[in-house]
Parts: structure tokens; C-alpha cells; sequence
């Protein structure tokens, strides 16, 4: 499945910059190409960066720096490359005063004719991003007809008493989630994968990897051309079909006990005709290790969304899609059929798909898990929370403004007595 990735703001930027190191591996280590460009075209090519903060482009390590995938907004108003100074309505307005500069960009240098689909992402608590990613969702869906997908990254939960952070976060959902064009929105929760003994800089770093090697399978299946690693086929228009409002996405990893490897060349010339490492069949501890990992990868979705009925922990969604990888004796019938009945246990009623991805790893098997078209359960719970939150807030900071304002007018009333300098 080939992208064209923006993001917009500096959180969503930093996050798209991590896609192309994440470009980068897998260009290096499997010859496949996860973004728009042909082979002689740097990896790079269909990623794009958009901000109105000017300092904050010049951090990109990955992303190149010139105006053809960096767009700087407002540059020749009053916002001069300052950003927007959590003010999310600026960054809306912006990016609607800029789309001519948007599309043209990301038409003229993106190979946009050539994508699965466009990933637009952004974190909701800031102004740029929070702002201005449903303005930029709806000028390429109606620019380039394809699917068109948002990430939203929600705030921790240190900033869940800031009102700019709650409030934006509430209007970017509401945007987003409900008035846009987007096909799909993926969400995900900063605070799930925090960890309180790190630095702020480098959790933002290992959260911003952790998020894009969650696409890392899913977008090198469909583009595979090798057929030692092609199995039971999950392609774009698989992904492409499930992809309905509200997702999350979710990978766990598990490593096979030394046994189990397969050997490598040398090994099986010395070690003579192995038949065990032949047969079809698996053992009970292979399976089980297995659908350990299946149900591991719900526990890691970008954000909880599980609700509790009669004791069993349940998702409420349209469709759900796994792929197991793994080495090629891993990824047998036996354990696709056993993916298939947890999927049907945890997510009931909903639509599903899997696939296989056998031979790019000997020594893990890992599950890539998206639910899709999320419905009752902790993810919609956390949104009414931003909603209510984000109104009382509204209401508070108005009430104080109005208070703040009376007091000032009884004051100057006694400075009329005073003498004019």
C-alpha cells in the first residue's frame, strides 16, 4: 500500500518525519517502496511537512527542507513563521488562506496520481495542527478523489487541565471526526505509550517510531514482489475497504524460542534431511504462543477502546483486519483459522480480513491488528470526555473574563475623580 504522508503542525511533522526513516528501513532491508516514487526517486518523495512555525521545520532530520516538501504558512502575513501560538482557529484559517500553496505542492511533487491513499496527521492540542489538518483533509479529498485518511494524536493526560489543550483537542475531534471528508480517522493516545521515568524529548521520539513501525507490515504486504514472502494475500484494497471512521491500530511482537527457528542454509547442509523442519502441522505451544500475540495486539492499539460485557472484555467496531508475520513455518492454516475465531470472539459482528506475511523476520512472529469504524466502549467515552470538558471550560474561562472585565469598570470609575497627566 504506497502513501502520500502530510503532516501538519510540529507534532504531526515530527510524526511524518519518522514515516520516512521508517521509508528508509524498509527500502534498505526489503527492497519495497511504502511511499509515492519510483525506485530512482528518494524515499522522501511523497511525504510533505506544513507548518506555521518556521523553527520548528528547521528540526526534520528526514524530510527535506526545501519549499517543495516543507510548506511554511503565513509567511508573508502577520504570522511571519511564528506558528500560531495554540490558537487553533488560526491554523484553520491559515491553511484555507493557503490551499492553493498545499495542493499545488503536494500535487507537483508527490506522484499523488500513484498512492493507495493520502495519511494526513496532526496532534490535537496545538494551534498549527489542530486547525488546520481538517482544512487540509478536505482540499485533497476533493483535489485528488482518493481515500483520505487523518491521525489524530491525543494530548497527555498533564495537559488534561489546560483549557487551550482540552478545547482544541475538542474542536480538532469535532472537525475531524464529524464534519470532514476524511474516510478514516486514526486516533491515538500519547499517554498509552509514555513512560513517567523518561525525558519529554525522548518520549516524544520513541512515541512518534512507535507510530509510524505500526504501519511497518501492513504497507509492505500488498507491495511485496518476492514471492518467498507472499502468503495469504491482504492487499491495499483490503486495508482500503475497512477503513471507515473511527480506527485504531495495534501491533504486538513475540520472540520463537531457539528451537523453533528455522535454519539457515549451512545449518540444514550439515544437519542432514530435517523433517521437522518441514511439516505442515504445529505444535500446541506454537498456537498458543501465537494467539498470545493475537490478543496482545488489542492490549497495544493506539488507543483503549474495549468495553466490559458480562465479564468478557469486548471491541464494538465494523470491521476488524489482522496480519500475522512471521517466519514462513509460523504462519500456518492452523494458526490464520485460530486469528480468525479471536477476532470473532473479541470484536462480534463485525466485518473481518487477515492475511499472511511469511519470511521477512526468523526469529519473531508479530500480529498487526486494525479495528475500524470504533462504536461504544473507552475511545468514544474519552471523546464525550474532551466534549463536555472542553464546553465547561469554555464557560469557566468566559465567566472569569466577564468578572475580570466588571471589576476593571468599578475600578475606573473611581479614577474618573483623578486628574489627567
Amino acid at each position: 500500500m504506497k502513501l502520500v504522508v502530510v503532516g501538519t503542525g510540529q507534532g504531526g511533522s515530527n510524526i511524518a518525519d519518522e514515516f520516512v526513516a521508517l521509508g528508509h528501513w524498509v527500502w534498505a532491508n526489503r527492497r519495497v517502496r511504502i511511499f509515492t516514487g519510483s525506485e530512482s526517486d528518494p524515499i522522501s518523495r511523497g511525504v510533505f511537512a506544513i507548518n506555521l512555525g518556521a523553527g520548528d521545520l528547521y528540526g526534520l532530520e528526514n524530510i527535506p527542507q526545501t519549499d517543495d516538501h516543507t510548506i511554511l504558512l503565513g509567511s508573508t502575513d502577520e504570522f511571519r513563521g511564528r506558528g500560531a501560538g495554540k490558537v487553533n482557529a488560526d491554523g484553520a484559517e491559515q491553511a484555507r488562506r493557503d490551499s492553493r500553496k498545499i495542493v499545488a505542492t503536494i500535487r507537483d511533487y508527490g506522484d499523488v496520481y500513484s498512492a493507495d491513499a493520502i495519511l494526513v496527521i496532526a496532534t490535537t492540542a496545538g494551534g498549527t495542527g489542530s486547525g488546520s489538518i481538517g482544512v487540509i483533509v478536505d482540499l485533497l479529498k476533493e483535489e485528488f478523489k482518493k481515500p483520505v485518511y487523518a491521525m489524530l494524536v491525543l494530548p497527555f493526560e498533564n495537559q488534561y487541565d489546560e483549557p487551550d489543550s482540552v478545547i482544541n483537542t475538542a474542536t480538532c475531534l469535532k472537525k475531524v471526526l464529524e464534519n470532514s471528508k476524511s474516510d478514516a480517522v486514526f486516533l491515538v493516545d500519547n499517554q498509552k505509550f509514555a513512560r513517567k521515568q523518561e525525558s519529554m524529548g525522548l518520549n516524544y521520539a520513541t512515541i512518534n517510531r512507535k507510530i509510524a513501525d505500526s504501519f511497518l507490515d501492513i504497507l509492505c504486504v500488498g507491495e511485496e514482489t518476492d514471492r518467498r514472502y507472499i502468503g495469504e494475500v491482504l492487499d491495499a484494497n483490503d486495508v482500503i475497504r475497512i477503513l471507515k471512521g473511527p480506527t485504531v491500530i495495534g501491533v504486538s511482537h513475540a520472540a520463537i524460542p531457539e528451537a523453533r527457528r528455522p535454519k539457515s542454509l549451512l545449518e540444514r547442509i550439515r544437519g542432514g534431511n530435517d523433517r521437522t523442519q518441514k511439516h505442515f502441522s504445529v505444535s500446541k505451544a506454537q498456537v498458543e504462543r501465537a494467539q498470545n500475540v493475537v490478543t496482545q495486539a488489542f492490549s497495544e492499539l493506539s488507543l483503549d477502546c474495549e468495553y466490559v460485557d458480562d465479564g468478557k472484555t469486548l471491541y464494538d467496531a465494523q470491521h476488524v483486519l489482522g496480519l500475522f508475520s512471521g517466519p514462513a513455518n509460523e504462519a500456518t492454516e492452523e494458526i490464520v483459522e485460530m486469528m480468525d475465531n479471536t477476532f470473532s470472539e473479541m470484536v462480534p459482528g463485525a466485518g473481518r480480513r487477515k492475511g499472511t506475511y511469511p519470511g521477512r523476520t526468523s526469529d519473531t512472529i508479530s500480529v498487526t491488528a486494525i479495528v475500524a469504524n470504533i462504536g461504544e466502549g473507552k475511545a468514544m467515552d474519552r471523546i464525550e470526555w474532551f466534549y463536555r470538558e472542553a464546553a465547561n471550560m469554555m464557560n469557566t474561562s468566559r465567566d472569569r473574563r466577564e468578572g475580570r472585565g466588571k471589576r476593571w469598570e468599578d475600578i475606573s470609575k473611581l479614577s474618573d475623580m483623578l486628574p489627567n497627566l
